[in-house]
């Protein structure tokens, strides 16, 4: 921080104006880059459970729509762990630099990469293993014996979408509100 030098004498009149001029951080990217992966993460899992939800919507078979949407949120996921992965880092970088305004989302990342690792690479897979199970014994899920457990992974799946797209509002909202430079 340097003094202004013209207008020292004005600013002792006037509160309003500056007697310091601030100077620009050598951040800037990074944090735009930070709010662009945020925001565009925070679309994309938005529009991944609207997506969900119209399958279930519009087909009439439940489990070719449960197929349909398992699929998308399985291959959707690697792009959104990437993302938050790099949310993260990014943000652990710049707060050991002196941004401690990122410390808000470090929490909200690291749930946000659970939410979204549990379901594809835990809870989805077990599912499509139920499902083949009941096709080899000739029945559709819904008629199987695993069908409770089924209905209990299912609802495990689209509760973690859920949670996922509160947290990518949380730190997208986090990160376009913070004094960021």
């Amino acid at each position: 921080m340097k003094p202004i030098q013209t207008l020292c004498c004005s600013a002792l009149i006037n509160p309003f104006c500056p007697m310091v001029e601030a100077l620009k951080t050598q951040y800037s990217f990074s944090c735009r880059l930070l709010r662009l992966l945020a925001c565009l993460m925070a679309g994309g899992i938005i529009a991944q459970g609207v997506s969900c939800i119209t399958a279930y919507l519009l087909m009439p078979d439940s489990q070719a729509a449960g197929m349909i949407a398992h699929f998308l949120i399985q291959d959707l996921s690697y792009y959104f762990l990437g993302c938050a992965f790099v949310i993260l880092s990014l943000a652990n970088i710049l707060i050991k630099r002196g941004i401690s305004s990122l410390k808000s989302i470090r929490i909200p990342s690291l749930i946000l990469i659970l939410t979204i690792a549990t379901p594809s690479f835990l809870l989805i897979p077990r599912m499509d293993y139920l499902r083949e199970t009941a096709l080899l014994d000739g029945m559709p899920v819904m008629l199987s014996p695993f069908a409770n457990y089924f209905l209990i992974l299912n609802s495990l799946t689209f509760l973690l979408l859920v949670v996922q797209i509160f947290f990518s509002v949380v730190i997208a909202w986090r990160l376009s509100n913070t004094q960021l430079p």
